[in-house]
């Protein structure tokens, strides 16, 4: 640990670093006002994204990373302010359509874990450099501040925790006793905003002030880690090892054994560079568990391969997802690493950790730029998947029937729906009615979930279309599909058709319908003249267990078959189905059973 080095704050940088604090809580209460008063900024998504990227970032650089006040050097940060006013207003127009909530704060949450640690990185960066007045270019400072600014923001949202939970208990005490006044001010932006970045300010200058606390913090935590690698390196080799044996398959089954592998492999690098940080003096470990240790290291780069395969196994099938590209972003970033400490390791063997180091630091500014670049629209992730998707239909390899439209225009934001709107005025689009008519009711949507009606409710033709009819040459009578308009079924509402099967044996009812991806059946009849919700078919599994994963994935009406006794029980084949009535299906059946006592009393 660099003792020599300016550990405390003068008192004029103390100030600004409150006084900052305190700006940016009013910035922030601003412009939540604004979106409570429904002002213009408020309801455009591009300016409210970039305004609020802006104030919740720079001034969060400034505060963990700023080391004088009165340096000429602080007024570089403040080129980060039209990148960070770009990138956000690339993410409001990305989420500017207001009927996609759910997606809007998946964007939100992947913007700010990509912003923030590449805001981080470039900190590291700013905060030697004012400290030392020269570009940094030695590993151990940076490492330094790294474990710095991690502690410390532990600490501080520790504290801040600590400070509202103890607010919330006091306003508790007085509310049992009548006294609301607090809670009601605790609850009021006004006070809120102001005080809490208050409090961050001046507790941000006590834990930086207090530089030995986070030194013992740091110790005491490298100590945990020294003894946890050897136990990650050991994991890891033997699933190296045992793989031989029990093949791959396994692996792309499961479907997460990758991810597991992938976390292990980022703790490792992790752990290794916490452990093996001192380019001279005795070596952390005996011999023979440091040669354990780097022999995971060097290994690193087949977890890379078969996480890459895996991944791309997937993609192959189902193309392209935001997840699945995400996942390979990560996965790319991770083997630059990987396979940089694997080559260095057997080329330099002994005094390879100066390489290591100086391979560190060229990419962690990798992973900082990466990062920036793929949330701005020089690299949109969102566009390529869009693309991807379309050119996987075009090219056959998705059928119109599984492609998912709904998944471009609630998913992937705008750049979903535009690719969406011009895959819909395509030649491709115009030969495929059912695939038009899709896209149509899709943008047609004002929120995912939504249960409005998509088609003329007062046109049965246009009712029937949402129903994919078994058998062929089968149709859905007209009363029932005025019983569907009444009872506002779901099927009119999505843009996916339902499954409508016609019951073929002699059971009580005569049509069971599956909304999309549903495994439970609405089954339809008609009694004494009316139709009615009879109930829900549910599987019950398969009278045989080799017959599990043949009744999970067929929805057929052939050969359905009530099995007598006192359970409303079917069989199809091998599969096993039981019929849970509704409210009202009984309810009619009371009221006739009745009159059929009494009619056969006269008799």
């Amino acid at each position: 640990m660099d003792d020599n080095r300016l550990n405390t704050l003068n008192k004029a940088t103390s100030v600004g670093l409150i006084m900052l604090a305190i700006m940016q809580g009013l910035a922030l209460l601003a412009l939540h006002l604004a979106i409570d008063h429904e002002h213009w900024l408020a309801t455009d998504q591009r300016w409210l994204k970039a305004l609020y990227t802006v104030t919740l970032a720079l001034p969060a650089f400034y505060l963990i990373s700023m080391v004088r006040l009165r340096d000429r050097l602080n007024w570089l940060p403040l080129l980060l302010a039209p990148l960070l006013f770009w990138m956000g207003w690339h993410l409001g127009w990305v989420e500017q359509n207001p009927e996609q909530p759910w997606a809007r704060h998946q964007f939100t949450f992947a913007f700010c874990v990509a912003l923030g640690v590449a805001l981080f990185i470039l900190a590291l960066f700013f905060r030697s450099s004012a400290a030392s007045r020269v570009w940094p270019t030695a590993y151990s400072p940076l490492l330094n501040y790294s474990w710095e600014f991690a502690l410390t923001l532990a600490q501080l949202a520790l504290f801040i925790g600590v400070f509202w939970s103890l607010l919330w208990l006091g306003a508790s005490l007085f509310d049992a006793i009548g006294l609301d006044i607090f809670e009601t001010l605790f609850s009021d932006p006004v006070f809120i905003y102001p005080v809490t970045w208050l409090v961050i300010g001046l507790t941000l200058v006590m834990i930086r002030n207090r530089f030995r606390l986070i030194q013992s913090v740091r110790q005491m935590g490298e100590a945990l880690i020294k003894a946890l690698l050897p136990l990650v390196a050991l994991i890891i080799l033997l699933f190296f090892s045992v793989l031989p044996f029990t093949g791959l398959q396994p692996v792309w089954d499961t479907g997460s054994a990758s991810s597991i592998l992938m976390a292990l492999m980022l703790t490792l690098l992790l752990f290794f560079n916490v452990v093996f940080h001192q380019t001279h003096g005795p070596s952390p470990y005996p011999i023979w568990l440091r040669r354990i240790v780097l022999l995971a290291v060097m290994l690193l780069p087949l977890g890379s391969l078969l996480a890459a395969w895996a991944l791309w196994l997937r993609i192959d099938q189902y193309g392209l997802s935001l997840d699945r590209l995400w996942a390979a972003l990560l996965q790319v970033l991770t083997a630059a690493f990987t396979v940089s400490y694997s080559l260095l390791l057997l080329w330099r063997r002994r005094s390879a950790l100066p390489y290591l180091q100086r391979a560190n630091v060229s990419l962690a500014l990798l992973v900082a730029v990466v990062l920036i670049v793929v949330n701005t629209p020089l690299a949109d992730m969102r566009q390529w998947v869009a693309e991807h998707q379309v050119k996987r239909l075009l090219d056959g390899l998705t059928t119109v029937e599984a492609f998912d439209v709904d998944y471009l225009r609630f998913q992937l934001g705008q750049p979903g729906t535009l690719v969406l709107k011009a895959l819909a005025d395509s030649e491709f689009a115009q030969s495929q009615p059912e695939l038009a008519r899709r896209i149509e009711l899709s943008l047609k949507q004002t929120e995912r979930w939504s249960q409005e009606p998509l088609v003329d409710t007062q046109n049965l033709n246009d009712v029937a279309r949402q129903f994919k009819v078994s058998p062929d040459g089968a149709s859905l009578p007209e009363p029932l599909l005025s019983l569907l308009v009444e009872q506002n079924s779901t099927c009119l509402s999505q843009t996916e058709p339902c499954q409508a099967l016609l019951v073929s044996s002699d059971v009580a009812f005569q049509w069971l319908i599956y909304e999309p991806d549903s495994a439970v059946g609405n089954a339809y009849g008609e009694r004494d003249g009316n139709w009615l919700l009879f109930g829900h078919l549910l599987l019950l599994g398969a009278a045989q267990p080799q017959d599990e994963q043949t009744c999970q994935t067929t929805q057929t009406a052939d050969e359905l078959e009530r099995i007598s006794g006192p359970a409303d029980v079917y069989q199809r084949g091998g599969c096993l189905y039981s019929l849970q009535p509704t409210l009202e299906s009984v309810r009619q059946l009371l009221f006739i059973q009745p009159d059929e006592s009494r009619q056969a009393q006269r008799e």
